[in-house]
């Protein structure tokens, strides 16, 4: 789960792969995961905060939440960079 930059509160779906590989039939949901995305374009600051905003699609891997929605505007505070592969 994660919340977006207007407050709404995300949870995407996916196999157990996508999110890592530490997971199994017994783990316990939420936990803590990263997903890859594209920026697709920064943003100014948001209202509220001097953190600046970015607008990501979770599209590379097919990784949508539940009502099909992959493309979000967040916090730059939640993204890192990948890890090389």
């Amino acid at each position: 789960m994660f919340t977006d930059a207007q407050g709404r509160v995300w949870s995407l779906v996916d196999k157990a792969p996508i999110f890592g590989s530490d997971l199994d039939p017994e783990s316990a949901l939420p936990r803590p995961a990263a997903v890859r995305c594209i920026v697709k374009e920064l943003r100014g600051m948001s209202d509220t905060s001097s953190v600046p905003l970015v607008l990501v699609s979770t599209e590379p891997d097919g990784v949508a939440a539940e009502d099909g929605t992959a493309v979000f505007l967040v916090s730059s505070d939640l993204l890192h960079p990948a890890a090389a592969r």
